[in-house]
């Protein structure tokens, strides 16, 4: 099915296929729908292995995969048969929570001074656009004027009132 030293597995569809290693799985779906008339199994240790009805039973008693999986059984019931102490941890969660569920309603009325971005961009030399959506061309412009006013406002309160020679981008203190 692989050829050695390569990075190139063959189609088990259609043997004239050669395929990169990272795309076969994408290629045994569209092969297996291309050719609906050869019906392989799949093995249950690996995917990509498509195996004849005949030859089903001799591969599964020697895949390459099957080892793996084993050891993953074994160590499975290794931890199973370990015996287990159950500790009481003491949960300070609210009582009134699932512990499922977050409930972001309750938490901000039991903290009412949460960030509120609109409220701080208000206060911000920043350029603000939600005002914008959906509105007709009038509440645009009027938006803009009031913008411009609270920009220039923000400016004036940066600057202290000083001069109106400032290197921009330059915070005065």
């Amino acid at each position: 099915m692989c050829d050695p030293g390569t990075d190139l597995v063959t189609c088990p569809y259609n043997i004239a296929h050669s395929i990169q290693r990272r795309r076969f799985d994408n290629h045994l779906m569209k092969c297996s729908k291309n050719y609906p008339n050869i019906k392989l199994m799949t093995c249950k240790f690996n995917t990509k292995h498509r195996i004849k009805a005949e030859d089903h039973e001799k591969h599964m008693m020697v895949c390459e995969d099957k080892a793996a999986h084993d050891a993953r059984i074994l160590q499975a019931r290794r931890m199973n048969s370990i015996p287990v102490t159950k500790v009481h941890i003491q949960d300070n969660k609210p009582q009134d929570l699932d512990d499922d569920e977050e409930d972001w309603g309750l938490e901000a009325q039991r903290n009412p001074n949460t960030y509120n971005p609109t409220e701080a961009a208000a206060n911000k030399n920043v350029i603000r656009t939600s005002g914008l959506k959906n509105a007709t061309p009038s509440e645009r412009k009027l938006f803009r004027k009031q913008e411009k006013e609270r920009l220039e406002r923000i400016e004036q309160e940066q600057n202290g009132g000083g001069s109106q020679n400032n290197i921009p981008g330059l915070n005065y203190k």
